[in-house]
């Protein structure tokens, strides 16, 4: 019988980073293994029935009422750039340091990490530990290896790790992949190590007025507007422009602007119109018929799952990839923030909840969802690669 193990769940950015991974966590852990989790303080000291953390930087969030920033437009090549000279670069440095040091006082028996947390990758590699690399990027296409090549190399130089030139210890393990395998990009396929599995949320832990307020109403359609937890704070008038073309049309809205973001900086009321703070979008997508977001990962994803078309405004990250398979799936429309009108947007909402074939393209993604395994699935395969280690001690 195999012995209770402990195991390491690791990210190297935002909430988006961390999401994907804890149903992965939360089924180990119903099996009786030990979890820990290793990154921003802000995030990991707001995360309940965990055995052990391991925070980085300082805890609290942003100052409730931050200004919703300054929008810019966005840039494919600059996002590539941050990958390596950022994320493979001066994080992964920083990371493997820190996850090493997790590593050897808190003995995991694998690191589960996000597809970019490069220094946890390399620190479990040095430390012989088995790795599970979780895919967050639902296209495929942000890393590129000619932009994280050099600055990985150099990492593994310095830490006394063999070269890599092509990247194939970053997944030599196993990858995790929580998205319908066609709204990945082709030029960018899975390797061979992968499962692919059904994305899954956390049951809410209670009801939400502002959901029961959404689901009411004599509005035929529902409408959720969302710009995440990140890229809120940088766009600009974006909400008041959303809101104000969604404002007349016989539709019932609810958006949701952040926790650093005051609802009351928002200057559009209307009946029809609900503003918050924070609601998982778990509780929500349930009663929406179109979704309107930043195009990030998962809230693309968790639209889809649902069958509900996304209208896309791509600030940065990954969200320009996905605005373009959402496009290339006839699941969504993709428009500019930096100078989509408030006519503009009553329009596509217009046309796109009235779209048959945007409702059949992104029910088919749902259906692809749906088939796709649940997450319990994969538990064997964890279980075993927890042994090789216990293997390779006894050796």
């Amino acid at each position: 019988m195999q012995r209770d193990r402990r195991v390491l769940v690791s990210f190297a950015g935002g909430v988006g980073h961390l999401n994907p991974m804890l149903p992965i966590a939360r089924v180990l852990r119903n099996l009786g293994h030990s979890v820990a989790v290793s990154g921003r303080a802000n995030i990991v000291d707001g995360i309940g029935g965990l055995d052990a953390s391991f925070p980085v930087g300082t805890s609290g969030s942003a100052a409730a009422g931050e200004s919703t920033g300054r929008l810019v437009k966005p840039d494919l090549d600059h996002e590539f750039s941050v990958i390596g000279t950022h994320f493979a670069g001066a994080l992964a440095a920083r990371r493997f340091g820190h996850v090493r040091g997790v590593i050897d006082h808190w003995e995991p028996d694998l690191v589960i990490c996000d597809e970019m947390d490069f220094g946890a990758m390399l620190a479990a590699e040095q430390a012989c530990v088995p790795r599970v690399v979780v895919n967050v990027i639902a296209s495929g296409a942000l890393t590129r290896m000619e932009r994280i090549r050099e600055p990985l190399a150099h990492l593994r130089a310095v830490h006394g790790l063999r070269e890599d030139p092509a990247g194939t210890e970053l997944t030599g393990d196993l990858v995790v992949s929580p998205f319908p395998i066609s709204f990945r990009h082709p030029d960018f396929p899975l390797p061979r190590t992968a499962l692919s599995i059904r994305p899954e949320s956390e049951p809410a832990a209670s009801r939400y007025a502002a959901v029961d307020w959404f689901a009411a109403g004599n509005e035929s359609r529902r409408v959720y507007l969302t710009l995440g937890t990140v890229f809120n704070t940088e766009s600009g008038d974006l909400f008041t422009r959303v809101l104000e073309g969604l404002r007349t049309l016989p539709v019932r809205v609810l958006a949701t602007v952040g926790s650093n973001v005051d609802p009351a900086a928002i200057p559009v009321t209307a009946d029809n119109i609900r503003i918050e703070r924070f609601i998982p979008q778990s509780v929500v997508l349930a009663h929406c018929d179109l979704v309107v977001n930043h195009g990030g990962s998962g809230s693309v994803i968790g639209a889809l799952a649902h069958g509900v078309p996304v209208i896309t405004l791509s600030i940065g990250a990954d969200q320009e990839l996905n605005a373009q398979r959402l496009t290339a799936l006839d699941a969504g429309v993709a428009l500019d923030p930096t100078t989509v009108s408030s006519d503009e947007l009553r329009e596509a909402a217009r046309s796109t909840l009235a779209s048959e074939p945007l409702l059949a393209g992104a029910r088919r993604l749902g259906d692809e969802i749906a088939e796709l395994p649940w997450t319990a699935s994969i538990a064997t395969e964890l279980e075993n690669l927890m042994g090789s280690k216990m293997q390779s001690k006894m050796a």
